[in-house]
């Protein structure tokens, strides 16, 4: 389903380096894109239900802004990751079941294994996405690097941890035909690298797409890179009006 953040907020940006989707604002737009985060902030770090039962968004703004990081560092990295999972979820294939940052034990910390994991059901065989979100306000190769060697540990394969988390989050939800995916890619042996996709998500206060681009390869022959960025010219001034909504 297509997101207010890709419709109505960022537009694709042409750019000459193959192998990178690029996303810039519209002009006049970022009144609609803070809106549009802030609501995914709740979502993404707290959850619809747990707001509902604290009676609506005003009831549950502490229990918002007592989850979100207030760190800058922290601040960045979740919010990459944030518009990682909206990205893949709104604009791909691939499908990421759960917002993971609601699990999070300390709100200034990041959290433990691979940033995103998506998969796509319908493909024959069922392929499956392992993405590395950076957040920086100038982007350089030496980002790209740093993406390339966590994304090539475990053989270039998912973090056994993160699938496990993700299967046991989604069988508490009762969302066991979803959670028997996420079983099934720990059993049986390796996922053949064909099946394989690795994704650098970048947001980024420069274009990154030459970086992006020029990037190492996969060192696990088979596996396939795609990049996408969304470049915000004031970007930390930007991550701090995000937060801001919420007194964080």
């Amino acid at each position: 389903m297509a997101s207010n953040l890709f419709t109505k907020w960022l537009q694709r940006v042409s750019t000459s380096h193959q192998g990178v989707i690029l996303y810039g604002e519209r002009h006049g737009a970022r009144s609609i894109g803070l809106s549009a985060v802030k609501a995914l902030l709740g979502a993404h770090f707290v959850g619809e239900t747990t707001i509902v039962q604290a009676g609506g968004y005003t009831k549950a703004s502490v229990i918002i802004a007592n989850s979100l990081p207030s760190n800058k560092q922290t601040r960045s990295g979740d919010l990459g990751e944030l518009l990682a999972t909206e990205y893949l979820n709104s604009e791909t294939s691939f499908v990421v079941p759960i917002k993971k940052l609601r699990w999070k034990s300390d709100r200034q910390m990041p959290m433990h294994g691979n940033d995103v994991i998506g998969v796509d059901t319908k493909a024959k065989p069922r392929r499956v996405l392992k993405g590395e979100c950076k957040s920086r306000a100038a982007f350089s190769k030496g980002v790209v690097e740093e993406a390339v060697e966590s994304l090539d540990l475990h053989d270039g394969r998912p973090n056994p941890s993160t699938l496990a988390f993700i299967a046991k989050r989604l069988y508490e939800e009762k969302r066991d035909e979803e959670a028997n995916v996420f079983r099934d890619l720990q059993c049986g042996g390796t996922i053949a690298a064909k099946s394989v996709t690795h994704m650098i998500f970048a947001l980024s206060g420069n274009d990154p797409a030459k970086h992006l681009a020029n990037g190492p390869k996969s060192k696990h022959s088979g596996i396939k890179r795609e990049n996408a960025a969304i470049v915000i010219s004031d970007h930390g001034a930007f991550i701090t009006a995000v937060y801001k909504a919420y007194g964080a």
